[in-house]
């Protein structure tokens, strides 16, 4: 290959020549990873031992960033819906990141209407004019009659909850303008939860979040105190929540790693006196930890907010509570080792000295052979110019007609 050194006044074209092969390579190899994700899409084979979704997978066995990895994932779903692009793909002539807005924004059937576009635009035009262009616009239905006279009805918001086969079930039905507040709220508490770091949180997840900020903005304090949850332990290591039965024991195991405990004394199995509130973890060492850590440990995992305290030792089992015992865990990841979905040991002062392993007993890493053998791809095709100043208003795609 020519050493841009002794190019001279032709150092430019030399390098552009070796861009254009380099892009090619890069855009092979992509090819490579969407058809690798359409196949663990189909297994399912990236569940399990703490992973959260196939792009969280994609991160850890190949340390690509979350973007990336939500883009591969992206094409990989719509395998099949853009042939002639695919196949460009894997020929070097279009790029994955222009495959992606594609796979963002268009629709299947204009799949040949789009192609050569594509290939001449860059991925700033693309992102220009793909989000808004309107591939199915609707067309003006029929004069409806009025509808008859509305009769008055109860328009009170309406919840009901409880336990139902030892899970807790709630339901609620308001009107429209009650029902998007409500929507709205847990919203905001989801986004603030992705946010923090935390992009596969759910619509249950943000839920959660506004009850328990409703609980810490509570005043005054005894106004708070009254409407905690107070979980009821005893030293056998059971618990259960006032009257509602027997918890299970993971969420015990989960609830005694990071808590508040509030004493009650008994004297001949009768409760004489209530103690002090104190954290399992005191506040100064779990800032320790949490500054240690940067974020939850567990690999590939990005929340960095709304941490949980986890004890490598159990607290019920005699574990203490200092910096070399506890690491910092998201909820998710709290509550999912708990379940069994994988185990965790090591030091946890060193960046790299704890070990995750599968509830099979797998290691939770990337796997990079000793020697990796170059790509095998035939050359790439040489890259299209691209970028040339369009009208944008003027372009105008169609579906492809259906000869079945």
């Amino acid at each position: 290959m020519d050493s841009l050194g002794d190019a001279g006044a032709d150092a430019w074209e030399v390098a552009s020549r070796r861009a254009g092969v380099i892009a090619g390579q890069a855009a092979q190899l992509n090819a490579d990873l969407v058809d690798l994700m359409v196949e663990v899409l189909e297994t399912n084979c990236w569940s399990g031992g703490g992973i959260r979704s196939p792009e969280h997978w994609l991160q850890l066995m190949t340390a690509v960033s979350p973007s990336h990895a939500a883009d591969i994932v992206a094409v990989a779903r719509r395998k099949g819906d853009f042939p002639e692009l695919e196949a460009r793909l894997a020929r070097g002539t279009v790029s994955l990141d222009q495959l992606v807005v594609v796979a963002r924004h268009v629709p299947a059937a204009y799949a040949e209407s789009v192609t050569e576009f594509v290939q001449a635009a860059t991925v700033s035009q693309l992102r220009r004019v793909l989000p808004k262009y309107l591939f199915e616009p609707g067309t003006p239905g029929p004069v409806e009659d009025p509808p008859d006279p509305v009769v008055p009805v109860d328009d009170a918001p309406k919840l009901q909850m409880g336990l139902r086969g030892g899970r807790f079930v709630l339901r609620f039905d308001a009107n429209p303008l009650d029902g998007a507040l409500v929507e709205q709220a847990i919203r905001e508490a989801k986004d603030a939860l992705f946010t923090a770091g935390d992009p596969d949180a759910t619509l249950a997840d943000g839920m959660v979040e506004c009850a328990s900020r409703s609980l810490h903005q509570a005043a005054p304090a005894s106004r708070r105190e009254h409407y905690r949850v107070l979980v009821h332990l005893d030293a056998d290591g059971n618990g259960w929540i006032n009257k509602r039965g027997a918890l299970p024991s993971r969420l015990m195991r989960k609830l005694t790693c990071d808590g508040t405990l509030k004493p009650v004394w008994t004297k001949d199995a009768k409760p004489v006196s209530v103690g002090r509130s104190m954290r399992i973890v005191p506040e100064r060492t779990r800032r320790l930890i949490e500054d240690r850590d940067g974020g939850c440990r567990f690999p590939g995992c990005t929340v960095t907010g709304f941490l949980e305290n986890h004890h490598l030792f159990h607290w019920s089992e005699g574990g203490a509570t200092d910096i070399d015992t506890l690491i910092s865990l998201c909820s998710r990841h709290h509550r999912e080792h708990h379940q069994g979905e994988f185990s965790i040991e090591g030091d946890p002062g060193i960046p790299a000295g704890l070990r995750f392993t599968d509830r099979h007993g797998l290691p939770i890493e990337r796997d990079i052979p000793d020697e990796i053998p170059p790509p095998d791809h035939p050359p790439p095709e040489k890259q299209p110019v691209r970028g040339w100043i369009m009208e944008t208003t003027s372009i105008n795609f169609r579906p492809t007609p259906d000869t079945g």
